[in-house]
């Protein structure tokens, strides 16, 4: 009887342990914001989050391109990306109230290292300088080229993680940050020679104008977002 009850004992706690240890360590999370990524290129992003302890965790994340937010007329090369980071993170209130357990919001500050890489099909609009006196907008010329991109940086995260629901299982994550960034461009079937041409930019695009190679190089890098997760 003893030895019964000494084994339930051990397998319940065994299955309590279990629990606990499973209990807030790993979030699972879509990045709802890179599905409409129009200042780079979107992607289908997944995160897994592990608390190492209630302070501190680690946050990885990578997502795919499957497809593009702009439209073109022509292809000079297919589209497709990949992005990943790998962030800590800390724990704000949690810590000066040293408190274990999480509350309905959580808010962390943290430091992101990032790498992305894409290509696409990328337009520019243009005229000759030669032209500005001669009614110019009656000789634009649209060049279709082939664009490829890869950046590295570096992040100061800033956000919260909000809890609800019964169980607090269901999360979203809203968070910003700033930083620097290197970025290689590298561009191909280019027809634009900037000694000749001007760009138009009445019928450029907004995010498109940095897509030239003589914007490699660093730059500072601003950034928001939401994720929507799960507690496992």
């Amino acid at each position: 009887m003893k030895k019964t009850l000494s084994f339930l004992i051990l397998f319940v706690a065994t299955l309590i342990f279990a629990q606990e240890a499973k209990e807030g360590k790993w979030v699972l999370k879509l990045n709802a914001t890179q599905l409409l990524d129009f200042a780079t290129f979107p992607t289908v992003q997944f995160s897994v989050e592990r608390k190492l302890n209630p302070y501190f965790s680690i946050n990885t994340e990578a997502g795919f391109q499957v497809y593009d937010l702009h439209k073109v007329d022509s292809t000079v090369l297919k589209s497709r990306g990949f992005k990943t980071n790998l962030e800590g993170r800390f724990y704000i209130s949690k810590f000066f109230h040293k408190r274990t357990k999480s509350n309905r919001n959580e808010p962390f500050v943290g430091l992101q290292f990032f790498y992305r890489k894409d290509q696409t099909t990328d337009v520019l609009f243009y005229y000759d300088k030669s032209n500005v006196q001669n009614n110019y907008l009656e000789n634009i010329y649209r060049d279709y080229f082939g664009l490829k991109t890869t950046a590295l940086g570096v992040n100061i995260t800033l956000g919260n993680q909000f809890s609800f629901g019964k169980s607090k299982k269901f999360i979203l994550e809203p968070y910003g940050g700033f930083g620097f960034l290197n970025r290689k461009i590298k561009n191909t079937h280019l027809q634009f020679d900037e000694t000749k041409h001007e760009i138009d930019s009445e019928n450029q695009d907004l995010f498109r104008n940095n897509n030239l190679e003589k914007y490699s190089g660093r730059d500072g890098n601003v950034f928001f977002g939401l994720r929507i997760g799960y507690v496992l």
